[in-house]
């Protein structure tokens, strides 16, 4: 690199880019993810050190020389700095109160010694001495109340352990867990909070889960709820975050996809990393239902022998893919490219996909803009 900064033609101009410059691009990033997010909330959900050195990387990674290595970090700069701030609204009724329905590690409402039993007075049930009067919600059989539960959102359900003693903990008993933080206006502080005490309250009962949705937005703890599904032997998980935030990053020291059970897993706006990818093939052998959309792909290679269903929607490839899945029946790969953001363009290259075997696939549809794709029937003739 001369004096100007130029990189000479034909020089590594990866080995020649000098750190200083990386971390002032890093340091410029850091500032302009601090404006984006609310600020009446904390940025101790999600640590935005760790954030802006992996969009830094991601653009050393696939840029091609110094000037696009620039021109991509200008596309990021862009978007960041021009983007509106992502405002809470806190106007959501019921907020609150949701909320405080769901105890701290046993805890209600700020008490060290009540629970929610505890508020749920014998005063306040009706006199039994009188036929109209008799609580008869609460001769209900367990198995009837949780199918009424059953039927309700996430929120209505916790909010049913007002109703009497005997439906006190009914809720933790549901084994369709749908939790999304547009029910607290973006309150981050709020919705992290509720989702911890709800898995701990329910982990009590000790029971598994179907299905674990989560709509959630800059929290670096989602790896950890994501991981306590799988544990709890989660068959389908849905996972999305919010689309004006930066795709989420799963975080192998906080979940590991390891699972005999995981069938179907469905990721929005998420990064697909070589380590999750290598788990998902190799450690999850029921899974048959793999949907990314609006998600980063570093992975080179897709590979799972029980997978019968793939969807890549409108995903961005930072490396050519590889899809070797045998069982494979359907295939979907689709890039609409309407509205692109300066997000996604900042990450845009050509990206080639090979599906190794085909043998078995009776549905595909490619619509991607890739450079090609490259279909092998069967590999072994």
């Amino acid at each position: 690199m001369d004096e100007l900064g130029v990189i000479e033609e034909g020089v590594d101009w990866r080995n020649r880019l000098a750190q200083d410059i990386r971390d002032g691009m890093i340091h410029d990033i850091w500032f302009n993810l601090q404006k984006k997010l609310p600020t009446t909330a904390s940025t101790t959900l999600v640590d935005l050190k760790k954030v802006a050195p992996r969009i830094e990387e991601r653009i050393y990674a696939i840029a091609f020389d110094f000037g696009d290595y620039l021109r991509r970090f200008s596309l990021r700069k862009d978007d960041l700095e021009y983007s509106r701030p992502i405002v809470q609204l806190n106007n959501f009724l019921g907020v609150h109160q949701l909320y405080q329905l769901i105890p701290a590690e046993g805890n209600v409402q700020g008490n060290p010694s009540s629970s929610i039993s505890d508020q749920v007075s014998p005063d306040n049930h009706k006199d039994p001495s009188h036929p109209c009067e008799v609580d008869r919600i609460s001769d209900l059989p367990n198995d009837l109340i949780r199918h009424i539960i059953s039927s309700l959102s996430m929120q209505e359900a916790v909010c049913t352990s007002v109703l009497s003693h005997r439906w006190v903990d009914q809720w933790a008993f549901v084994r369709f867990i749908d939790v999304d933080i547009d029910w607290f206006d973006k309150d981050r502080e709020q919705f992290s909070s509720f989702v911890d005490n709800l898995l701990l309250r329910r982990d009590h009962v000790n029971l598994p889960m179907d299905t674990f949705q989560l709509h959630s937005f800059a929290i670096d703890r989602a790896s950890s709820w994501i991981d306590h599904a799988i544990k709890h032997n989660a068959q389908v998980i849905r996972f999305a975050e919010y689309k004006r935030w930066e795709p989420f990053y799963l975080d192998p020291e906080l979940v590991v996809f390891s699972s005999q059970h995981l069938k179907t897993l469905e990721l929005n706006n998420a990064v697909l990393g070589t380590i999750v990818s290598d788990q998902l093939n190799n450690s999850c052998p029921a899974l048959q239902n793999l949907l990314l959309v609006h998600c980063l792909i570093e992975t080179q290679a897709i590979s799972s022998s029980s997978l019968k269903n793939l969807g890549i929607i409108d995903c961005s490839l930072l490396k050519d893919l590889s899809i070797w899945t045998p069982s494979l029946v359907s295939l979907h790969i689709e890039d609409r490219g309407h509205g692109d953001s300066l997000l996604r363009t900042s990450y845009q290259i050509t990206s080639a996909v090979t599906l190794i075997d085909a043998s078995n696939v009776t549905t595909m549809d490619l619509t991607a803009y890739v450079k090609q794709v490259h279909v092998l029937l069967d590999p072994y003739h």
